[in-house]
């Protein structure tokens, strides 16, 4: 494991119940049954990383830490953590704050916690979808519109486009096309299906420019809000429309145009705002809850 020396194995975890929940409290020697989780050799030092904070806001900062750790130390998606009992000795910590910072990892997206003889806290990898919530939370205290949504999509996506068909490749521009024939296929049966098709055409161009920080902003914006929980909704005409803009945007992808797939893209969504806006009342209603 990159990052990581040899040392004494992470063991197989119990659960005990106590009369609030359940934790992880001991453990016992691993066996070569165990194929759910990669066991890590635990090197003597390396959780002295993680040594007791000194902000008031303890569970935050042993969270930080624990990310830390996690990414310094290369463990990747599956690797079981040490139990509680174990953390919370080293890091000198009581129960509930050290469930609290895992709490914290789980919402942050960083762990998922398992119950059960193979449990515990298992590293994940964080997914923008994990923006959802909170960015739902904050936009709806905001009191953000559909005009909102439509001059951020204006103001990023044209250019996801523009870098889209500069960096992508063979295989990756063939991605779009698929999602283009689903969603002439499948969008024109069903509109959920339609919606989901249509959020991802967008969530991966953004995804093919290989920019991180823009990937996830994009698919961010394209998780929570794209008018459907505001009463907004596509005849069939309208579905086809969307799918031959998507396949214009895609063309100027895949002959690596970036002019063309910007301009595609910001026709694309133009049409997109002036269909929302034959409503008005609609476009400055405050967001809702995404389906």
């Amino acid at each position: 494991m990159p990052g990581s020396s040899p040392g004494r194995p992470f063991t197989r975890t119990e659960v005990v119940t106590t009369d609030t929940d359940e934790i992880l409290t001991a453990h016992s020697p691993s066996t070569g049954e165990d194929r759910m989780t990669e066991n890590l050799p635990m090197p003597s030092n390396d959780f002295d990383q993680l040594r007791r904070p000194r902000s008031m806001k303890m569970s935050e900062q042993i969270a930080r830490q624990t990310v830390d750790y996690i990414i310094g130390n290369g463990l990747v998606p599956g690797t079981r953590l040490p139990v509680e009992a174990e953390l919370g000795r080293t890091l000198g910590v009581g129960r509930n704050t050290l469930r609290e910072a895992l709490r914290l990892l789980e919402a942050w997206g960083v762990i998922e916690i398992r119950q059960g003889r193979n449990g515990g806290a298992i590293v994940r990898h964080p997914d923008p979808s994990d923006l959802r919530g909170p960015l739902t939370v904050q936009l709806l205290f905001d009191g953000a519109t559909l005009d909102d949504v439509l001059e951020i999509r204006l103001m990023l996506e044209p250019e996801t486009a523009y870098l889209a068909a500069q960096k992508m490749s063979e295989d990756e521009v063939a991605d779009l096309e698929a999602s283009v024939t689903r969603l002439r296929t499948g969008g024109n049966a069903s509109h959920d299906a339609f919606i989901q098709e249509n959020r991802y055409f967008h969530s991966a161009i953004a995804r093919h420019t290989g920019n991180i920080v823009l990937r996830s902003v994009i698919e961010s914006i394209e998780a929570v809000f794209d008018g459907t929980a505001q009463g907004v909704s596509y005849s069939s005409r309208r579905r086809g429309a969307v799918a031959d803009a998507h396949a214009r945007i895609a063309k100027a992808i895949q002959l690596g145009d970036p002019d063309k797939a910007r301009e595609e893209m910001r026709a694309h969504l133009l049409e997109a705002g002036s269909y929302w806006t034959r409503n008005r009342s609609l476009m400055e209603k405050r967001l809702n809850w995404p389906d």
